[in-house]
C-alpha cells in the first residue's frame, strides 16, 4: 500500500506578549488562515476574527496586528477557530473550545520589563557597588496603547554570579514605582552572568511578558605584589612574632601603594581555587597609606607560614606569598625507661624520646641525686636518634652509685623544651675483701700454697662479715698479662675464706668476689708469689 503523509493540522494557539494571536500550524504553504474570537457565553457570537496572518518559523501563523475585542469585552480567556486552507486546496476547520488552555486566547494586560541597565560597566576592587535600573510596561489591547506598569508592580531579578571560583544563582524581587520605574542596588563580589527580570505575581488581569535579559556586569581584577620579614624563626607556644613589609598594587601608572589592603599571615598558602576562604590565620593588618604593615602573628606549633593580601574576587590569583617558618619548641614524652646497675658499678639506661615533632639528634642526659629531689649531678649523655615509629630510642651508660635515685632529661633545644623522667632508684651493696695472703711465701715449685682474707659487705656505715660470698682465686704468671681462675669456694659465716692450691710457678695471685644481683663486685689486693 502506498505511504501517505500525516494530516496537518493546528495543535494550538496563543497569545504574544504584543496581544498578538499565533497559530501553531506547522505548514507555511497554507493558502489561507483565519481566526475567530468567540464569546464564552454565546459560542456562535464572534468578537473579531482577521485572515491577516503571516508565517515564520518560530512561532508559526500569527495575526499581523493585536487583536481588539470590543469594548465591553472584559479581560480573560476566550475560545478561538481556526479555518484554513491548504495547498491542495482542502478547507479544515480547528475549533478552540475543544481543546482546553490549548484553545484560549488571553485577553488581557501584558506587563513586561522593557528595559534594563546597571549604572557602570564593571565592578573592581576599588568600585564593588552597582545599581541595577529599569522600567516596566504594559500593552493593553483594549485600547492599543503601551504606558507605566502599575506602581507596586513585582519584579524578579535573577542572574548566576562566579564568586570564589564557583558559580551560583541569586535572586531578588523589587517593585516598580508611579512611573513603572524600579532599581536595585547591588554589591555582587563577583562577576554578573546571565541574569534576568521577570514580573512575577501579576494581577489577574495581567499576563506577564518574557523575561528581559540584564547585560553582564563583569568583576576586574587588580594584580599586586608583597614583600614581607618576620622578626623571629623561634618562639614559645601562644606567643607572637612580628610581620612587616609592604604591599603594591598595578594601576595604568605602574607600580603604587597599595593602601588598606587586608593583608594576613596564615599557616595555609593561598588557594588559587578558593578566593575568599582563609584558613589558619595567625595575624592580620591593614596596610596604611604608604602600603606598609606591622602586626603581631601568634604561633601555637611549628609551621609555615604565609603573608599575602586576603584573598577576593577582586584581586587576581596570587601565587607568590613571602613565606617562612617559625619553630615553636614542644615538650616531648620520655617513656619506656628501663635500667640496671650491673655488679661494676655500670649503670645502663634505655628509653625512648617522643616529640611532637621530629626528634634525631636531640641530646639526653643521667643525673643521679642522693635523696631524689635535689642536688642533681650529670653522669653521662647519648643521643636519641634513628626513629622511625614516631620516637627516638636512646641508651646512657655511666657510672653509677652505690644507692641514689636517677633521671633522665632533655634539656630545651631548639625543637623541644626541657622535660624529665620520674626519678627512680637502683642501690647495690658494697664489699670488700680484707687481710688478703697467699701464704707460705717463698713456697718450693708445686708445693702447697694457701690463700686466706675475708669478705665483707657494708651495712650503714658498718663493714660486716659476708657469709656466702664466692670467692675467685686467679693466678697471672710471670711475663704475661692474662689473669686465670685456679679455685673457687665459700666464706664462712665470720667471711673467712681459705682456698689450697699449688704453687706452679713465680706469679701473682688475687681474689675477687662473683657478685650476685645485690653485691657489687669487689677484688682483693694482688700477691707476688716467687716459687723456687
Amino acid at each position: 500500500m502506498p505511504a501517505f503523509a500525516d494530516p496537518v493540522t493546528v495543535t494550538g494557539v496563543s497569545t504574544r506578549d504584543d496581544g498578538r494571536l499565533s497559530v501553531a500550524l506547522p505548514d507555511s504553504q497554507a493558502l489561507w488562515v483565519k481566526v475567530s474570537v468567540h464569546d464564552p457565553a454565546r459560542p456562535d457570537a464572534v468578537l473579531a476574527s482577521t485572515d491577516e496572518l503571516s508565517f515564520d518559523w518560530n512561532g508559526g501563523w500569527s495575526t499581523d496586528q493585536p487583536l481588539r475585542l470590543p469594548e465591553d469585552a472584559v479581560y480573560g480567556d476566550y475560545p478561538v477557530d481556526v479555518d484554513f486552507r491548504l495547498a491542495d486546496g482542502t478547507v479544515q476547520h480547528w475549533s478552540g473550545a475543544e481543546h482546553g488552555r490549548a484553545g484560549l486566547f488571553g485577553y488581557r494586560l501584558h506587563t513586561g520589563v522593557a528595559t534594563a541597565a546597571f549604572d557602570r560597566a564593571y565592578t573592581d576592587y576599588d568600585h564593588r557597588d552597582a545599581t541595577l535600573s529599569g522600567t516596566v510596561t504594559t500593552f493593553d489591547p483594549a485600547t492599543g496603547t503601551t504606558g507605566a506598569a502599575r506602581a507596586g508592580t513585582k519584579v524578579k531579578i535573577a542572574w548566576y554570579m562566579l564568586r570564589n571560583g564557583n558559580w551560583g544563582s541569586v535572586s531578588q524581587t523589587v517593585l516598580t514605582d508611579e512611573s513603572g520605574a524600579f532599581t536595585l542596588p547591588v554589591t555582587p563580589g563577583g562577576s554578573i552572568l546571565s541574569g534576568t527580570a521577570t514580573v512575577v505575581a501579576p494581577q489577574a488581569d495581567t499576563d506577564p511578558d518574557d523575561a528581559e535579559a540584564i547585560p553582564d556586569l563583569d568583576a576586574v581584577t587588580t594584580r599586586y605584589r608583597i614583600t614581607a620579614q618576620a622578626d623571629k624563626e623561634r618562639v614559645y607556644a601562644g606567643k607572637t612574632f612580628k610581620v612587616s613589609g609592604t604591599v603594591q598594587r598595578y594601576t595604568p601608572n605602574g607600580w603604587v601603594p597599595f593602601a588598606n589592603a587586608p593583608v594576613v599571615t596564615t599557616t595555609h598558602a593561598p588557594d588559587s581555587g578558593n578566593h575568599t576562604t582563609v584558613t589558619g590565620i595567625m595575624g592580620s593588618a591593614t596596610s596604611g597609606a604608604d602600603g606598609t604593615f606591622s602586626y603581631d602573628a601568634r604561633a601555637d606549633y611549628t609551621t609555615s607560614h604565609y603573608t599575602y593580601v586576603q584573598p577576593s574576587d577582586y584581586l587576581a590569583d596570587f601565587t607568590d606569598p613571602f613565606s617562612d617558618e617559625v619553630t615553636v619548641p614542644r615538650t616531648g614524652q620520655l617513656s619506656n625507661l628501663s635500667a640496671t646497675l650491673d655488679a661494676y658499678r655500670t649503670i645502663t639506661v634505655k628509653g625512648r624520646l617522643k616529640p611532637e615533632w621530629i626528634c634525631n639528634d636531640q641530646t639526653v642526659t643521667l643525673q643521679y641525686s642522693k635523696n631524689g629531689r635535689d642536688g642533681w649531678q650529670n653522669l653521662g649523655s647519648a643521643k636519641a636518634e634513628g626513629g622511625t615509629a614516631g620516637y627516638c630510642p636512646f641508651t646512657i651508660r655511666a657510672l653509677g652509685r652505690t644507692a641514689g635515685y636517677y633521671r633522665v632529661t632533655h634539656g630545651e633545644s631548639y625543637t623541644l623544651l626541657p622535660v624529665s623522667s620520674a626519678a627512680f632508684s637502683r642501690s647495690r651493696i658494697e664489699t670488700r675483701i680484707v687481710s688478703f695472703d697467699m701464704t707460705p711465701n717463698r713456697p718450693n715449685r708445686n708445693a702447697s700454697l694457701t690463700a686466706k682474707g675475708t669478705l665483707q659487705y657494708k651495712s650503714g656505715s658498718t663493714w660486716k662479715a659476708y657469709k656466702g660470698g664466692q670467692i675467685v682465686l686467679v693466678i697471672k704468671p710471670k711475663g704475661e698479662s692474662t689473669w686465670y681462675w685456679v679455685v673457687k669456694g665459700t666464706t664462712d659465716s665470720k667471711g673467712h675464706f681459705s682456698l689450697k692450691t699449688k704453687a706452679y710457678e713465680d706469679a701473682t695471685w688475687g681474689a675477687y668476689l662473683a657478685a650476685d644481683s645485690k653485691h657489687f663486685y669487689t677484688e682483693s689486693k694482688s700477691e707476688y708469689v716467687d716459687a723456687r
